[in-house]
């Protein structure tokens, strides 16, 4: 396929040095956050790693892997011309498509009644975490391209019928809580790009309902619904998760209880190592702990909502308005679970929990968001 005019035009553009400057909040606060992970990951998993795989490090060897492939996706991101995130962003979601398909076949690896990770030999990829990434490339060269066509059905279809494709495979895995993120995603940058008013509600309706009927579909997520309401009614059964991580809260504490003291360590708290790793930092670090971890994501949110409004064009404001959201919303609604206020999603928490694929996209969508920053205009002095 030939390129474009404007992609040529776009391409040519970054020849030129950027003109903006490192974001060094962002930067440190996510290098903090990264420490912690490793840490609480060892804390919440050394013993159950030891007992089952005779290797008390071996979590923490495959994040600090992830690590490493995501540093490198950052740099790539960092270093390659700027035009290419546009003109490559419809190849990106194509992949994404053909790997979320590749979880059907042998190369595929189903767990708890769910395939979602293609086993490439160490790791097990998840391919909707790819598919986030993929999504808000996308839809932001796309709505970037077409603004003037947003409040017309032929601009809008072209974008929900190949968002769409993705969005359905996921939820077909299932993956319930990764669904609910990708179309989130894209109602946002919708809206970021200018959607009228009546369309958004419009949309919003017609998606809270779509989304309710899937997730009524499968007696477990009415379970969890059940569970959500009052955990404690059924403390044994779908609250159990909720309830052992309130208690993990109470007993930490302002200060905690210390490193490998907690009730992840004796086998207590399930998914303390990926998905209620909050949990683990509560009671193990304390009320202090806790909330020195949300503040750090509280930075995220101010400098990635900081590089957004100060981006150079629509594009640049919906990439980094996409990937703040990302970031942002996920750690709320992990969050969220662990203190009773979202009904359970399965979703990390990003850059402190456990999963290889996870952090790989995290540490990307933070190379994106310091490559908008480097992209916008530097900031005039008096």
């Amino acid at each position: 396929m030939s390129a474009t005019a404007s992609e040529v035009a776009s391409s040519r553009s970054t020849a030129t040095a950027p003109s903006g400057s490192w974001d060094w909040w962002l930067l440190g606060v996510v290098v903090a956050l990264v420490a912690l992970g490793l840490l609480m990951i060892l804390s919440a998993s050394s013993v159950m790693a030891d007992q089952r795989y005779g290797d008390a490090l071996r979590f923490v060897t495959r994040q600090l892997i992830g690590l490493g492939l995501g540093l490198g996706a950052a740099v790539s991101v960092l270093v390659i011309p700027w035009g290419w995130f546009r003109t490559g962003s419809r190849w990106i979601l194509g992949a994404s498509v053909v790997m979320l398909a590749l979880v059907w076949t042998p190369l595929g690896h189903g767990a708890n009644g769910a395939r979602r990770w293609l086993d490439v030999g160490l790791l097990n990829l998840q391919p909707s975490e790819m598919a986030k990434v993929a999504i808000i490339l996308f839809a932001s060269d796309y709505l970037a391209r077409n603004a003037h066509q947003l409040n017309r059905a032929g601009g809008l279809l072209p974008l929900l019928g190949l968002c769409g494709v993705p969005i359905v495979l996921t939820s077909i895995q299932p993956d319930f809580g990764s669904t609910v993120i990708l179309v989130g995603l894209v109602g946002y940058l919708l809206i970021l790009a200018g959607l009228r008013s009546s369309w958004v509600v419009l949309g919003g309706v017609a998606t809270v309902a779509a989304l309710s009927f899937v997730a009524l579909l499968q007696p477990y997520r009415i379970r969890r619904l059940t569970s959500f309401v009052d955990p404690l009614e059924n403390a044994s059964g779908d609250g159990y998760q909720v309830v052992q991580a309130w208690i993990a809260l109470a007993q930490g504490g302002l200060t905690g209880q210390g490193l490998g003291t907690g009730v992840a360590q004796r086998g207590f708290l399930p998914e303390a190592h990926t998905d209620f790793i909050g949990a683990v930092v509560g009671e193990e670090l304390g009320a202090i702990g806790w909330l020195v971890m949300v503040a750090c994501y509280g930075v995220v949110l101010w400098r990635g909502t900081t590089i957004a409004a100060r981006a150079n064009g629509l594009y640049g404001n919906l990439l980094a308005g996409g990937v703040t959201t990302l970031l942002t919303v996920q750690a709320i609604i992990n969050l969220g679970v662990i203190v009773g206020w979202v009904p359970p999603k399965g979703l990390v928490l990003p850059f402190v929990s456990y999963g290889a694929s996870a952090v790989v996209v995290h540490i990307l969508c933070i190379g994106l968001l310091l490559r908008v920053g480097l992209e916008s205009p530097a900031r005039r002095t008096r």
